[in-house]
C-alpha cells in the first residue's frame, strides 16, 4: 500500500472526524472562520463515507458549518 493511500485509510474513523469538528468548533469560537471552515468540511468529507445521510455526526457537523459567520 503507498502512504498516501495508507494515510488517507487511516483518517476513515469516527474519532479523527470528530477531532476535524471539535477543531472547527475552536476555530470559529477564536474567529478563524475559514479555518473553521475547512475543518468542518474535512469531518463531513470523513463521516459522509462511515455514516447513512441521516447520521446524527453528520448532522452536527452540517449545523456547525451553517452557523459560521460569512464574510
Amino acid at each position: 500500500m503507498s502512504g498516501s493511500v495508507a494515510e488517507e485509510v487511516a483518517l476513515l474513523s469516527h474519532d479523527v472526524a470528530a477531532v476535524f469538528n471539535d477543531l472547527g468548533v475552536l476555530m470559529a469560537v477564536r474567529g478563524h472562520v475559514e479555518e473553521a471552515e475547512r475543518f468542518y468540511r474535512r469531518s463531513l468529507e470523513i463521516s459522509r463515507r462511515l455514516h447513512a445521510a441521516d447520521a446524527p455526526e453528520i448532522a452536527l457537523t452540517s449545523r456547525n458549518l451553517a452557523v459560521l459567520p460569512t464574510s
